[in-house]
Formats: structure tokens, sequence, C-alpha cells
């Protein structure tokens, strides 16, 4: 793929994208509007460029709060429980990762701020990181054949869950599922983050090392990311004010089971077996190891038997 410094070069001597010498004139010229399409349409074009997803559906997960939005309204929810109902599943914004230096893409462009002294390349650079803002990502982890399965990780739990209070979902993620989200007015892809022993903070870094790209101290994370951008701003407004903080949920997204976190409310624990209810999502509850308190483990506990019609709790 190519570096970021020549997609997102301002120094019109070295032959700049169309799209961004185009939004250049277009800000000189005082039309900002028509400077943001051309931005939006260049970060489109680029990212259609991540590779595409062909492989055979596969099991990943999103460890979750069960966190309650708008308390004490007619608007109060759990969107992790209403993802579950639903099918879908939520992406964040990547300006609230607890990483300040992920995605590096970001903190590129604020280095280049920095470096620059043009006022209208300034005005560019801060153009296109609000394009930029349109990007979602959503991080899920992975099975790694030679550690323990993610679902029992105890840091995972402890930093993703609400310190064991919360659930780990396991979506089956298909081709079909991704495909559907990549059309003339968003791309969805998904990819594997590379961890890094030593990462040099230069302009030629490629794009999808600064979407995918981490120090080596996350690698416990084993994280597929899968990444959304969409060129139309009232989607994404509109998803943000339903969410909050935003966050947006694509539908679509099969769950095929869910962890309960050692920690979790008795309330929590019937509410969520409540949204599964008549549905084929096995609830395990994840449990510590008496004869290895260092180990989780998981115990099956509910699943709906499709042939007879019958919920079996198994240990609830």
């Amino acid at each position: 793929m190519k570096n970021l410094n020549d997609i997102f070069n301002v120094d019109t001597s070295k032959g700049n994208n169309s799209q961004l010498e185009i939004a250049r004139k277009r800000l000189m010229d005082g039309d900002s509007g028509s400077a943001y399409e051309h931005l939006m349409d260049l970060l489109y074009d680029e990212l259609y460029e991540l590779p595409v997803y062909d492989g055979p559906p596969m099991n990943l997960y999103r460890f979750a709060k069960l966190v309650v939005l708008n308390k004490g309204t007619d608007n109060e929810c759990k969107p992790i429980t209403n993802d579950i109902k639903k099918n879908c599943l939520t992406f964040g914004d990547p300006n609230n990762f607890n990483d300040p230096m992920d995605p590096i893409l970001r903190e590129w462009l604020n280095l280049r701020k920095k470096q620059i002294h043009s006022s209208i390349d300034i005005k560019l650079l801060n153009t296109l990181s609000n394009c930029i803002n349109n990007l979602r990502i959503c991080c899920l982890s992975k099975n790694d054949s030679k550690r323990d399965d993610i679902f029992l990780n105890p840091l995972m739990w402890s930093h993703y869950a609400d310190s064991h209070k919360g659930i780990c979902i396991q979506y089956q993620i298909t081709k079909d599922t991704l495909t559907a989200y990549n059309n003339d007015e968003q791309i969805l892809k998904i990819g594997s983050v590379k961890y890094r022993d030593r990462k040099v903070m230069s302009n030629y870094i490629t794009l999808d090392n600064a979407l995918l790209a981490k120090g080596k101290c996350w690698d416990y994370e084993q994280e597929e990311r899968l990444i959304y951008y969409c060129k139309n701003n009232s989607r994404t407004t509109r998803q943000d004010n339903k969410q909050n903080n935003g966050y947006i949920s694509l539908d679509n997204f099969i769950i095929t089971a869910i962890y309960l976190g050692y920690r979790i409310s008795p309330d929590d624990k019937r509410e969520i077996i409540e949204a599964v209810k008549g549905r084929n999502i096995v609830i395990y509850q994840v449990k510590f190891d008496k004869n290895d308190i260092t180990k989780l483990k998981a115990i099956k506990i509910y699943y709906f038997l499709f042939n007879t019609g019958v919920y079996d709790r198994i240990n609830n």
C-alpha cells in the first residue's frame, strides 16, 4: 500500500494526489464544502485498497461492559443488550481509544500539522482530520492455537469487561457480512493487528500499518480490527445520536455464544438470558478453576434446542 507521505503530502512540488490538490485549490477559493468532499473521496479510495477478506467464517470475540446509558430517563438502555437482541456490532470512535498512539494515522497527522507553516496547508490537514473522524473501528479478539482461548484470558476480562462484571460475545464473521457494507458510500474491512517491538513515526508508514500496528505490550489482545468508513455524514450523525459518544451499530452480525463474567450481577445475568431466548446462542458462565486459580474455565449454562423448542438451563 502507499505510505502516508505519498497519500497526504501537501507539498505541491512533489506531485500530489489529485484529490488532495483539488481540495487545496478549493480551500484557496474559499469553498471548504467542496474541499471536504474531495478529501472524503480521497480517504475512501485509499481505504478501498485495504485487502478484502475472502476466507471462511471465523469466530471473533468482543469483551464489553454492561453500561447503562441515559439512566433514569425514558431512553434508558444498555447498548450491549440491544446489540445482542438485534444481532448488531458496535463500532467506536478511535479518538477515544485507551492507547494514545492508536491509531498511528491520527498522531501522524497531528505531527504533520506542527511541521508545516502554510496557513492553507494547515487548513487542508485540519479538514482531512475532520474526514478521518468518520472512521469507526471495532476491536475484536481471536483465538491463538499457541495460547489459551481468548475468552479465558483474565487480562481481557479485567481491562475490557468491567473487571469481570461484563460479558464476552462470540461473533461469527463471514465474507458476506463484510461485503454487505462495501459500496459507493461506505467501506468495511478487516485486518489483523501487527504488534511491534519498535515503531518509528515516519512519513513512510503505510496506511494499513497506520491503522493496524500497535506496540508489542498489547499482543495479549490477539486483536482483529474491523474498520468502517462512511462518506455520508448524516448516517454517522444519526447513529452517534442514537448511541452517544461516537458509537455506531451495524446489523446482521451473527452471535453464536455469550460468556458471562465471573462477577456479573444476577440481574445482568437474567437480562442476557432473556435477550437470547428462542435463538441458537449458547451462554457460558466463566469461573476460576479450583485446581488452578490463575486459570479461568467456561461452563455451559444455557442453550436453546431448536428441534424440541426447549430451553436447557444446565447450571443456572
